[in-house]
């Protein structure tokens, strides 16, 4: 059963992740769009919306790269374990028939 509980927490704490990416992303979206919003009101001007855009998008893209390099490289370890996992489960299903 500790392994069940390993790989259930496992589970959130990717869920949770893949969560966390998408509120940044979403939220830089969100900045971005009111942004916008406030050019069309006059409150900023288009070369000053597009310098920030330009600034707003280079972290948003930077953020993005570093997490998913880190999500990348976990998700290729869990891949492989249960790539592992799975071709002992077959081996024992072949050995039964």
């Amino acid at each position: 059963m500790e392994t069940e509980h390993i790989s259930d927490t496992t589970n959130e704490t990717k869920a949770e992740i893949y969560e966390a990416l998408a509120v940044i992303n979403r939220s830089f979206e969100q900045v971005i769009s009111a942004m916008y919003k406030l050019e069309t009101k006059g409150l900023v001007s288009d070369d000053f919306l597009q310098d920030q855009e330009i600034i707003a998008s280079e972290l948003w893209a930077k953020i993005n790269c570093h997490i998913l390099a880190l999500v990348t490289m976990q998700e290729t370890d869990d891949r492989s374990h249960y790539g592992k996992m799975r071709a002992t489960i077959e081996r024992r299903i072949r050995g039964r028939q």
